[in-house]
């Protein structure tokens, strides 16, 4: 859908946009301006939170680093070396109540079995190891560590961490010495101001993300794991700034850091407001003091467009007239612009009248080139129908009397043999030719059915076989026996398997090579001829399936054949949904021709694009050959097919007009009859209609001969009543199948 004309617009606000553009980019650059300061002023106090951070991370070390000294000197204590258990409690106890972040110690076994605990009396029952992640670090690592928040198997079941510091006796673990911490005792740490970056939520998170300290609201949010966009960006770097919805809902920016060795994570939460307020407030200055200049500036250019678009106005209406044909002056202006602009219209009405002039000579013979060119499809479209109608009358009685010949055991000399072989080839280049002629025009119909490409290769090859045999060619065939189904017309797709095979034999010198070869392929079926002949030149590669182009050929033209052979195999390729490709790597290097068509499943029902032909039984009494009628104008086909069917044991009576052929219907009585559809002054169709008029009940099955074979007589047949339709030259053998397959019972009038 083409787009609609944009809306004129009045000069006036023209010259407000001009004015607008103007000042637009001044007002950008200064918005530009203020937002990189601005910018720039949010960046430092990024940089002030993030370090913020780390103080605050740098802080929680040196708290812990405390404990863990004072736990690594009570660690020394000779008492453990002697295991006097319960007077290392004592001292523990003693060393506790200097502690004041401490909850209580704990000594642990290396099977991680609690031997002490500070407060429970010695020697009672003590609960069982809480947090083991960081007991197990300690095992492997040897070394002192911080671990996560986790509730405690004690009656109070309270939030705490451990500080975890091996006891080792000659690089022996002996025992782990714990001090449990609460997150009440890590307020002072997280609450000390340290610095003056406007932060509002300091947050100590552990290494399992869950938060062990917060400065707003701790008895809602301590315990509770941190937000998943937390947790990814301050696993991916180091320390950094994002912006985030913070636990409580509230839309922020974090800085974070990480502590070291802890692994801990510190963060300071500030609202976005905070550092976007400065942003905006510059972008809105900016955009008022803009938006007060393009107001003053448009007004100024609203009030000097109207005197120029007067005088716009007057070379409007002086334009208009003269497209109306009643030209007239204009009225002086003081622009020269619009002077101008009047003799550039009276310029376009002359060349628009010259123009209008060519474009009607143009277009008178744009239409008459059409019509010849429809009226040359159309010739061509009836030179062909009688090309192949005059070309088939004459091989007609040549084919039979070959036959004849044959039966009569009178054709076995190499010369008749001779003879055979080229009319075959007479009669394929017929056949090729009004095959392109119909696929030009669309009119090519299919018969699909679900067939195993193997059967298509035997057909081919058998059609092939005189050709390569005749240049001594070698043939290797690698195609499976089944497994490569596909929906098609086997004579058609037979037909693209031989052009392909006789193309090869052609081009190929005496001696050579041939291969067939076929094979699953993506889900399809791939169909690869290769010879070791002439090759195709890359200038005629792109070229070499289109109708009538063939390659170098010699003076004496051995190779034969008009150069249709592969644009029917492209064309019948394409109807069946597949299609064609060259390989050739030069001349005198061979070619390889590859189909790929579509795989059939055998679930599927096959489409019949063509009805099924219905044989209905004809009437043959035991005691009497069945009777045949043959009606046809050319003497000598009429002849020589009524002497082959007599020799099938056929009872023929023959016919050359169509009032003989009424005289002989009603004496001889047959059970069939052969019409030509051609004959003179009453045509075939006619001569069937009398008949049945004559004869009632008792007509004869009819049957089509005629040297037009395109879809349209074959519908044409059809619908007069005619069972079969027969292409001149006519096969002996289909004439006498399809007379054999109405043997056996009476059917009554055709």
């Amino acid at each position: 859908m083409p787009f609609a004309s944009p809306q004129p617009l009045p000069l006036r606000w023209h010259l407000v946009r001009l004015v607008s553009g103007t000042l637009l980019p001044a007002v950008a650059f200064a918005a530009v301006v203020a937002f990189q300061l601005a910018r720039l002023e949010r960046g430092a106090v990024e940089r002030r939170a993030v370090y913020s951070a780390r103080e605050l991370a740098e802080s929680f070390e040196r708290e812990m680093s405390g404990s863990i000294l004072a736990l690594q000197a009570l660690a020394e204590s000779d008492r453990l070396d002697r295991g006097e258990l319960a007077s290392f409690q004592v001292e523990c106890e003693r060393v506790l109540r200097t502690q004041s972040s401490w909850k209580h110690v704990l000594l642990l076994s290396p099977e991680g079995q609690p031997l002490v605990n500070t407060a429970y009396a010695f020697g009672t029952a003590l609960p069982a190891l809480a947090e083991r992640e960081s007991f197990v670090r300690v095992l492997e690592t040897l070394q002192p560590l911080v671990g996560s928040l986790a509730v405690g198997r004690g009656a109070g079941k309270q939030l705490a961490f451990p500080v975890r510091v091996p006891v080792l006796r000659e690089g022996v673990l002996r025992y782990v010495l714990t001090a449990v911490i609460t997150p009440q005792s890590l307020s002072r740490v997280v609450d000390s101001p340290l610095s003056e970056s406007g932060e509002w939520t300091r947050v100590l998170v552990d290494r399992a993300g869950t938060v062990v300290a917060r400065t707003r609201e701790p008895e809602r949010f301590v315990g509770r794991t941190a937000t998943g966009p937390f947790l990814e960006k301050t696993r991916a770097v180091y320390e950094g700034m994002y912006a985030d919805v913070s636990m409580d809902g509230e839309l922020v920016y974090v800085a974070f850091s990480h502590s070291n060795p802890s692994g801990w994570t510190t963060a300071i939460v500030s609202p976005r407001r905070l550092l976007d307020a400065p942003v905006w407030d510059s972008m809105l200055a900016v955009g008022g003091l803009g938006l007060a200049f393009l107001l003053v500036s448009a007004s100024g250019a609203w009030v000097f467009s109207r005197r120029i678009e007067r005088s716009i106005s007057e070379a409007s209406a002086a334009a208009t007239a003269l497209a109306e044909g009643h030209p007239r002056g204009m009225e002086p202006s003081s622009v020269w612009e619009l002077v101008r602009l009047g003799e550039a219209l009276e310029r376009s009405r002359l060349l628009l009248r010259e123009r209008e002039c060519e474009r009607d000579a143009h277009l008178a013979s744009a239409e008459a080139a059409r019509a010849e060119a429809v009226a040359a499809t159309r010739a061509k479209d009836e030179f062909l129908a009688m090309l192949g109608h005059e070309l088939r009358n004459p091989l007609a009685p040549i084919v039979s009397s070959m036959e004849l010949l044959r039966r009569r055991g009178l054709a076995r000399t190499p010369e008749h043999e001779v003879i055979s072989r080229q009319l075959r080839h007479v009669v394929r280049l017929v056949d090729d030719l009004l095959d392109v002629a119909r696929i030009t025009r669309g009119q090519m119909s299919l018969r699909r059915e679900s067939l195993e490409l193997a059967s298509v290769v035997t057909r081919a090859v058998e059609a092939a076989s005189p050709l390569i045999e005749q240049r001594r060619h070698s043939l290797e065939v690698h195609v499976p026996s089944s497994g490569l189904l596909v929906l098609a017309d086997a004579d058609r797709l037979t037909q693209v398997v031989s052009n392909l095979l006789t193309n090869a034999a052609r081009y190929t010198p005496s001696g050579g090579h041939i291969r067939l070869r076929a094979h699953d392929h993506e889900g399809g079926i791939a169909l690869a001829v290769e010879d070791d002949g002439q090759g195709i030149p890359p200038e005629l590669r792109s070229r070499i399936f289109e109708p009538f182009v063939q390659g170098p050929r010699s003076l004496d033209r051995s190779e034969g054949g008009l150069g249709i052979g592969l644009a029917l195999v492209r064309s019948l390729v394409e109807a069946h949904g597949g299609q064609v490709e060259l390989h050739s790597d030069g001349p005198g290097r061979g070619s390889t021709f590859t189909v790929w068509l579509p795989r059939h499943v055998q679930a599927e029902l096959p489409v019949l694009e063509e009805a099924r032909e219905v044989s209905v039984p004809l009437a043959a009494a035991p005691e009497h050959a069945v009777r045949v009628l043959v009606v046809d104008d050319n003497v000598d086909a009429a002849e020589a097919l009524a002497e082959l069917l007599g020799l099938s044991g056929y009872e023929v009576a023959v016919a050359h007009d169509w009032a003989s052929a009424l005289s002989r219907a009603e004496a001889f009585r047959p059970d069939m009859a052969l019409l030509d559809i051609g004959l003179p002054e009453v045509d075939g169709y006619g001569v069937s209609e009398r008949i049945r008029e004559r004869l009632g009940p008792a007509s004869p099955v009819f049957a089509a001969l005629t040297g037009f074979g395109q879809e349209t007589d074959r519908a044409r047949s059809a619908s007069a009543g005619f069972r079969r339709h027969f292409v001149k030259p006519i096969d002996i053998g289909e004439l006498t199948a399809f007379i054999e397959s109405l043997r056996p019972a009476r059917s009554g009038a055709a």
